[in-house]
């Protein structure tokens, strides 16, 4: 539907209305202008933007026509001539905040309605037409923030605009689907302005969700949840964890067993104290500290530089232990590797397992703890 099938006393109502918000946004603008000392070039450019790079913005979305600034020569007069009463009438004061304030919020309460059915008149989708609608209302105003090297105010810590906004092009949608346009167009315009007085004189503000999220929070909370339960008995991950580190053990006793066999230390605990030194030496370090070392938010994230997965060669390395240790050639190949490696160094332990093999060999070999 184009733009000429739209009603036409809806059409004059906005267009009325469009151009006033114009002259006031340009006032604006200037003043805001004075106040960073610009010369009348900054004053013109201010109060330009502030005036109509929402509508701009807005027309070259929806890519119909001529942008509507530049087909009608009123829309730039007027933004200049808000730039220059600026430029010569000093507004400053508590009084000007307060209307200016409230001068913003209803001129973006129009410019809502404005944005929401010009979308409508050429069958914008519901989500467009609201986006216009705020696009309209506030683009102007982030534009000016963003030239003036500031953040735009929309952004948070301030009065709502968005949400007001949001409500105005709602309503005057709701009213073109239900047949009731020309009401919409009034009731739009009330809402959003409604919702600002309501905001402004509560000191109501949108939210900044600051360092909490929902999700990561009931992660942490079941965490938590999980910990207690475990205190009370082992996990069932704590004793996989016990008989990996025993099945580890058993498969290396078994080699140093076979070495052993026919020498006059072939002996049980002597096996066993060269197992477990040779277990320490092959990195059981890599072991985790036990159930409940890690929480979930440790495990969630965004893997931005690819490298979130180096942690994880621990695990290879104990993969790759556990398929050496399957296999008694390999077992016993390493075990070789090891006793070399501790021979060529002077630790206590092995003088430890030294003084241990001389005790072994003091006294009597026992045939039943041979096998």
């Amino acid at each position: 539907m184009s733009p000429e099938q739209g009603e036409p006393v809806i059409e004059s109502f906005y267009h009325w209305f469009d151009l006033t918000g114009v002259l006031i946004m340009g006032v604006i603008g200037g003043t805001i202008a004075r106040q960073k000392g610009y010369d009348i070039v900054g004053f013109l450019f201010i109060a330009m933007v502030s005036a109509l790079g929402g509508g701009m913005v807005r027309d070259v979305l929806i890519n119909e026509g001529t942008v509507a600034a530049m087909d009608t020569p009123a829309y730039l007069i007027l933004a200049f001539s808000g730039a220059l009463v600026a430029r010569f009438v000093y507004f400053k004061g508590d009084i000007w905040e307060v209307v200016r304030s409230h001068g913003d919020a209803l001129i973006a309460a129009l410019w809502a309605s404005v944005g929401a059915f010009k979308a409508i008149t050429y069958g914008l989708p519901v989500l467009p037409t609201i986006l216009m609608g705020v696009l309209t209302a506030t683009g102007g105003g982030m534009i000016r923030d963003v030239l003036m090297g500031n953040e735009p105010s929309v952004f948070g810590g301030n009065q709502p605009t968005v949400v007001p906004a949001i409500a105005g092009a709602t309503v005057t949608l709701i009213g073109a689907q239900t047949g009731n346009l020309a009401l919409g167009a009034i009731l739009g315009p009330v809402t959003s302005f409604t919702i600002f007085l309501v905001a402004y004189h509560k000191g109501w503000k949108v939210p900044t969700p600051n360092e909490k999220a929902l999700v990561n929070d009931t992660a942490a909370f079941v965490t938590r949840l999980a910990k207690a339960a475990g205190a009370k008995s082992p996990s069932r991950a704590e004793r996989g964890h016990r008989s990996v580190n025993a099945w580890r053990l058993a498969q290396i006793r078994r080699s140093v067993e076979r070495r052993l066999a026919g020498s006059p230390d072939a002996h049980n605990e002597v096996a066993h104290d060269k197992a477990n030194d040779i277990l320490e030496d092959i990195g059981t370090e890599l072991e985790p500290s036990g159930p409940g070392s890690e929480t979930a938010l440790d495990n969630i994230g965004f893997d931005w530089r690819g490298d979130s997965y180096a942690e994880k060669s621990g695990e290879d390395y104990k993969t790759m232990l556990d398929q050496i240790l399957s296999d008694d050639t390999l077992t016993d190949l390493l075990v070789d590797k090891l006793e070399d490696r501790n021979a060529s160094q002077s630790t206590p332990r092995t003088e430890r397992r030294a003084g241990l093999e001389r005790r072994r060999t003091e006294r009597p070999a026992d045939p039943e703890s041979d096998r």
